[in-house]
């Protein structure tokens, strides 16, 4: 019974943060952007974006100018910043690439890596112990984790939902300087006192959260068709 009831409560817990992600529409604007870039390493049509959002390109075009740093130009979107802000949250390697992200959080790198078509490394430092956290994504999934029991949070229910249909700033603020990467479940105890109902999640179970495979098996082959997962 105990574990039934486990069950039902991550069940809805996972029911509800999917529902504020398909709310908030600069969510899988910003994952497809991502995707459809590499993470800013070249441009990408404005108009395939907005038929794989099933939008309008002026619609797709104020989405993109109200939630991201990209620019618009002759019908291509160039995102040459994709994370910004004044102080580093952690560093995504992408090839021979080294990209500070100061914004986001992460939980946005397993919509990425359900995305993107190629592997990428991301580097931080736990805020609990100082321990250095390495995760090695492959699309789709991930290939290792340093230390293995590193987890990451999602928020509770009710100050998630405070954000539906927010804006990046807004979530960047409420939501992401709060989800970051620590090197367990016990170094994120004082994290998930300080707001209760959020959860902890390993690297692996991350990516069994359904917003997760969501992106995976539907936007994945709309962002690169001819890959496969």
């Amino acid at each position: 019974m105990i574990e039934q009831l486990h069950a039902a409560e991550l069940e809805e817990f996972d029911r509800g943060w999917s529902a504020v992600i398909e709310q908030t529409p600069f969510a899988t604007l910003v994952t497809a952007l991502g995707g459809l870039t590499r993470l800013g390493e070249h441009p990408a049509s404005l108009a395939r974006l907005a038929g794989i959002l099933d939008r309008s390109v002026p619609e797709t075009t104020a989405l993109i100018r109200e939630n991201t740093t990209a620019r618009i130009e002759d019908g291509l979107i160039h995102w040459d910043e994709p994370f910004p802000g004044e102080q580093t949250r952690r560093t995504l390697y992408v090839g021979d690439r080294t990209i500070t992200m100061n914004s986001g959080c992460a939980p946005d790198l397993f919509a990425y890596a359900a995305v993107l078509d190629v592997p990428f490394r991301v580097e931080e430092t736990c805020p609990a112990t100082g321990t250095l956290i390495r995760v090695e994504f492959v699309p789709g999934g991930y290939q290792r984790a340093d230390p293995p029991e590193a987890v990451t949070l999602l928020l509770a229910l009710g100050q998630v939902q405070k954000v539906t249909g927010g804006s990046f700033d807004q979530v960047n603020t409420t939501l992401c300087s709060y989800q970051p990467f620590f090197a367990s479940a016990q170094a994120a105890e004082a994290a998930l006192a300080a707001r209760p109902g959020s959860r902890a999640f390993t690297v692996n179970e991350m990516f069994e959260r359904p917003f997760v495979t969501h992106y995976r098996d539907n936007l994945r082959p709309l962002v690169h068709p001819r890959a496969r997962t």
